[in-house]
């Protein structure tokens, strides 16, 4: 076996290592970009739904909420910070737009829905209708 065949050996693998780095790579980095869109907790309390979205690092102005046609649907975008001169080494937060969609259940009135962010959380309460919503009924006495 000559020199020439061994490097030549060895620079295929060194391709190889490498295109496969970068498909690894490119799977990884598809994967976190699905994570992006922010986690959600639903809650069903007596008289309210109360949907709860976790939006660290997003402004009041960079989020949209819409309900239409049933469907709550909250979007907006997590802008990545300006690093100016630093050199980031490791970066495990997401950046960019975000999206989710919640079917609304028939018995909510879109009309009384209440958002507020704080620390980080979105949440939005979705009251139930007057329809479904227990009540205490008093009862008269008809002996006068």
């Amino acid at each position: 076996m000559n020199a020439n065949s061994t490097n030549t050996r060895f620079s295929l693998f060194d391709e190889l290592d490498r295109g496969l780095n970068h498909l690894v790579t490119e799977v990884l980095n598809q994967d976190v970009c699905k994570g992006a869109n922010p986690a959600l907790t639903v809650l069903e309390l007596e008289n309210t739904y109360v949907v709860e979205c976790d939006l660290p690092g997003v402004r009041l102005e960079e989020i949209n909420l819409l309900v239409e046609d049933g469907v709550l649907h909250i979007s907006g975008e997590r802008a990545a910070p300006d690093d100016g001169e630093k050199h980031v080494t490791l970066n495990e937060r997401t950046y960019g737009k975000f999206s989710r969609k919640l079917k609304l259940s028939k018995d909510v009135n879109s009309e009384g829905v209440d958002a507020e962010l704080g620390n980080g959380v979105l949440r939005i309460s979705i009251p139930k209708s007057d329809r479904i919503v227990p009540r205490q009924v008093k009862i008269r006495n008809s002996n006068g």
